[in-house]
């Protein structure tokens, strides 16, 4: 499933000041799956409605695209749904804290595209709710490596059909980075700090945006978090693979700021546990 986030920038310029801004990704070619198959997965939504995923990585914090956070909207303006299949219902929802986006964040390129989410409230683990370990430089992809992307987004390029009203997954393959870089040489830099992936007629889309890309290591049954959805050209285009934020290329970033967030919030407390 490719990433639908291109061209970010001009979607949000084409949306002007319309009350809800045009994410990119979707699901393309999946199946409809069940939370406890997924309960890392988590729906960021707009004055209510489901615009982006995320990954849950910890009691607090979630990992998602720095894309899906644009002004003129704050914390005060999103919530967070965990636990459930639909995006709509179930599960806890959440408000948000505050929200980190990379400081290097790049709109025009998708360079570092990549923001924590910190929840006002702190998470308890259940079957539908749980985190994902995060990939590091020891973690490399193979052929071998079991890769699969989960949201809530459009089935189809089009979008007609609106994002998904259940959870949906799909299997795709690690591309090497000189293909991939070779596919998008005239149209955007895939730079070290991006990965992609791609199976023909599978694809993340619009709505899938800030989702995860868990892998699993041949014979291992403990996936890990490799990729966030990010962009790309089109969705499910063979000749386009999706392209993910490279969660190993950010470790020393994200760890930095959940030590330094760990201390801040004995320090300031919190508004309580989920409800």
């Amino acid at each position: 499933m490719s990433l639908v986030a291109f061209l970010w920038t001009i979607l949000v310029l084409a949306a002007g000041s319309s009350a809800t801004p045009q994410y990119d990704g979707r699901i393309v070619g999946g199946q409809v799956t069940d939370i406890r198959d997924f309960p890392y997965q988590a729906s960021i939504q707009l004055h209510g409605q489901h615009i982006c995923g995320a990954a849950i990585i910890g009691d607090f914090f979630l990992l998602t695209a720095a894309h899906c956070f644009e002004e003129p909207w704050i914390e005060v303006d999103y919530s967070v749904r965990l636990g459930a299949t639909e995006h709509a219902a179930g599960g806890v929802l959440l408000s948000l804290r505050q929200i980190i986006r990379h400081g290097a964040y790049n709109r025009q390129t998708h360079d570092n595209d990549l923001a924590l989410v910190l929840l006002n409230g702190r998470l308890n683990y259940t079957e539908e709710l749980q985190a994902v370990p995060l990939a590091g430089a020891e973690d490399v992809l193979t052929p071998d490596t079991r890769l699969y992307v989960s949201g809530w987004g459009y089935q189809s390029e089009g979008g007609e059909e609106g994002v998904s009203a259940v959870l949906r997954y799909v299997d795709v393959a690690h591309v090497e980075p000189a293909i991939c870089r070779r596919a998008y040489r005239k149209v955007l830099p895939v730079t070290q700090r991006m990965l992609c992936a791609a199976r023909e007629g599978h694809d993340s889309c619009q709505g899938d945006s800030g989702g995860p890309l868990v892998g699993y290591q041949q014979d291992s049954a403990q996936g890990k978090l490799y990729g966030i959805v990010s962009w790309g050209l089109g969705c499910a285009q063979q000749e386009f693979p999706g392209v993910y934020t490279n969660v190993a290329a950010f470790r020393n970033w994200i760890d930095a700021q959940l030590g330094a967030w760990g201390w801040n919030t004995l320090l300031a407390g919190w508004s309580g546990r989920q409800s």
